[in-house]
């Protein structure tokens, strides 16, 4: 009993299942731009940030640190919380790693953002198309049961059905490459900029006796 209705359930082909991975490589193609965006407009430029805030740092200057550090980028939105707090005139080093702490953990939600499903879809998006795949094949031997043994003879017709069943199956590879790969790219951007961040929140710790506020 159980098995019929699952064959009935089985006999709606696999058309249903390419219109979900076809929905699915929108959905990362529009993660993927999202994410393109926000790591482009917020580009650290690390060879440009990195000398001029461990010299404002060495002098003593707040006032040209907090000025190295005011456009939007994760380093640079975490060093600032750090400074933010300096310049309010607390020095304790743990008030001001945990202010930077804090920044770095919400900075680092921003840029993560959507990528889980980005992730979910590129591991996953093959076997949906297998599961099409095998919607499609048992859609062809139960249309082939159906013949008669001269037609049934003439397999040109379940193997026609089987190759366009195996479409599932290289449309779920062809949505998840893309989407590992994004999901990698976007990975490493991240982690990336989060060790710059760390390096740099050391240097700021370290320049906590010789910063002097801004007059």
């Amino acid at each position: 009993m159980i098995s019929e209705r699952l064959l009935e359930m089985s006999l709606v082909g696999a058309e249903w299942v390419l219109w979900l991975l076809f929905a699915l490589s929108l959905y990362s193609i529009a993660v993927l731009a999202d994410r393109i965006i926000l790591y482009t407009r917020t580009r650290e430029k690390i060879t440009e940030l990195e000398p001029g805030l461990t010299a404002a740092l060495a002098k003593g200057d707040l006032k040209a640190a907090r000025r190295e550090v005011q456009r939007d980028s994760l380093v640079r939105n975490v060093i600032r919380a750090g400074l933010d707090i300096i310049s309010t005139g607390k020095r304790d080093p743990g008030t001001v790693e945990q202010a930077m702490l804090g920044a770095l953990s919400r900075e680092r939600a921003r840029y993560e953002a959507r990528l889980t499903p980005l992730g979910t879809i590129g591991n996953n998006a093959p076997f949906i198309g297998l599961f099409g795949t095998v919607l499609g094949i048992i859609q062809a031997f139960h249309q082939l049961g159906k013949l008669d043994a001269s037609q049934a003879a003439g397999n040109q017709i379940v193997m026609a059905a089987i190759g366009e069943a195996l479409v599932a199956t290289g449309v779920g590879i062809m949505v998840a490459i893309p989407a590992v790969a994004a999901f990698n790219w976007a990975k490493s951007s991240i982690s990336a900029r989060i060790k710059h961040a760390e390096s740099m929140m050391r240097g700021v710790l370290a320049s906590l006796g010789s910063v002097s506020e801004p007059k």
